[in-house]
C-alpha cells in the first residue's frame, strides 16, 4: 500500500471514531447497483439511529472527503 492510501485510510478511520463520539454509526460497505438507479453514499436514520453509508468501491480520498463533509454538516446543524 503505498503512502497516499496509508494516509487516507488513517484518515478515514480517525474520522469514523469522531463520527462514533457523535453517535453516528459509518458503514462502508459495497453498495449495490441495478440497472436504472445510481447508488451513492449518503446519511440516513434507522430506527432511530444517524448512520452514514459510504460505498466502499469510491476512492478513499473521496470517502475521506465525503464523511468529512458529513461531519462538518451535522457539526452545523442545530
Amino acid at each position: 500500500m503505498d503512502q497516499g492510501k496509508k494516509k487516507h485510510r488513517a484518515v478515514l478511520q480517525e474520522l469514523i471514531s469522531v463520527a462514533r463520539q457523535h453517535n453516528i454509526e459509518v458503514r462502508t460497505e459495497k453498495l449495490l447497483r441495478e440497472i436504472g438507479y445510481r447508488v451513492h453514499n449518503g446519511r440516513c436514520r434507522l430506527r432511530g439511529k444517524a448512520m452514514i453509508l459510504i460505498d466502499r468501491e469510491t476512492p478513499l480520498s473521496d470517502q475521506v472527503d465525503f464523511l468529512a463533509s458529513e461531519l462538518n454538516e451535522t457539526h452545523r446543524t442545530p
